[in-house]
């Protein structure tokens, strides 16, 4: 299962050197816009500490961390939505995303080039998601035309159609993002084909440039931690060139620097679990002798899908699953013990995957 967050925003903003910091790339990051013509992709692991806690039990060849797929792409500007700037090309990257993460910008007496009024993160927003919008609208009234003309010859699933997509068109025409409708599962799978840039989750992201954030930032700060929580995301500040400086450092200096720094973690650590967590992605674990790897599941489902995630053919043959937590593991040391101790729970086709679960699955042939 490989999920893609795409990194967005205005021209300027700092999204390449989020990037670099991210996968460590050496992309090019220029002050002007559309210098990243062509998404760059890269694979970041998701930083877990419950692997090396699990390594800490069972030995193995090699411990293995789930991933995520970060995709840069170019500065969106106004007009987008019309082709301008590119604006078409870079709205058709957008929709192959599963989530968004919009950089914004809040450096500190630094010309970045374009402005936008006072850096005002609301207005910065609403000037992408403006763009996204218009997309959206155009690409909904398209298709309310095409299942409008199969709904007048009786087609159930059509009128079903007809009805949501006018929903949705009236939501946009007011400028609200259709992430914040109420959706019934029924309604997400007829709008899935659309592949609706303003369904998609963002995580929003104060690109503070090389320091940690001033006192003169924190009224705009607070305002956009504000707007992230009134639309149901998250948001974090992060110092984009100051995070490229620390994953450049060897691992020893690192830990060092982050000690002096007061921080137990990087802040990409934090940008990648928050964006992990934004998707509806948990976490199980395989653990033996050979590898003990993370596996990445959406919560709330169920054991033969997560076996899916190993395999496809896992989820027709699943069987039963064998489940203990890492707190067994840390409390009776061994999978060996976890069974003596009857903690090893027996779990069918109905149990619903926690985060943290260890598993083995019992698949038929």
């Amino acid at each position: 299962m490989t999920l893609r967050c795409g990194i967005v925003g205005l021209p300027n903003v700092g999204k390449s050197v989020i990037f670099n910091a991210l996968t460590n790339a050496d992309v090019a990051a220029a002050n002007f816009p559309y210098s990243t013509v062509t998404p760059n992709l890269g694979m970041v692991p998701v930083p877990d500490d419950r692997l090396e806690r699990i390594h800490a039990f069972i030995e193995t060849k090699k411990v293995v961390a789930a991933e995520l797929q970060i995709v840069d792409i170019a500065g969106l500007p106004e007009g987008a939505s019309r082709g301008e700037g590119l604006g078409n090309k870079f709205l058709g990257y957008i929709k192959e995303m599963d989530a968004l993460v919009h950089v914004l910008r809040f450096f500190a007496n630094v010309d970045m080039g374009e402005s936008h009024g006072d850096n005002d993160p609301v207005l910065d927003i609403e000037i992408v998601e403006t763009e996204l919008a218009l997309a959206d609208l155009e690409c909904t009234e398209r298709n309310l035309d095409r299942v409008s003309k199969r709904a007048k010859s009786g087609d159930k699933e059509a009128k079903e159609c007809q009805i949501l997509f006018q929903r949705v068109i009236d939501v946009l025409v007011t400028g609200a993002q259709v992430r914040n409708m109420e959706l019934s599962e029924r309604d997400r799978t007829l709008l899935r084909p659309l592949f609706l840039l303003t369904a998609k989750p963002v995580l929003y992201v104060a690109n503070v440039g090389d320091t940690a954030p001033v006192p003169a930032l924190k009224p705009n700060l607070e305002k956009l931690a504000a707007y992230a929580e009134n639309e149901g995301s998250k948001m974090l500040s992060l110092a984009g060139q100051f995070e490229v400086e620390v994953i450049q450092l060897t691992p020893v200096d690192r830990a060092l620097f982050m000690a002096d720094a007061g921080q137990d973690e990087p802040g990409l650590n934090r940008l990648i679990k928050t964006a992990y967590h934004l998707l509806g992605l948990r976490t199980f674990f395989t653990a033996s002798e050979i590898e003990i790897k993370a596996w990445t599941f959406h919560a709330g489902d169920k054991g033969p899908q997560a076996a899916g995630v190993i395999h496809s053919d896992f989820e027709k043959k699943f069987i039963r699953a064998e489940i203990y937590s890492l707190t067994d593991l840390e409390e009776h040391k061994s999978e060996t013990a976890i069974r003596a101790a009857g903690k090893l729970r027996i779990l069918g086709k109905d149990y619903e995957m926690s985060d943290g679960d260890i598993a083995h699955f019992l698949i038929g042939r």
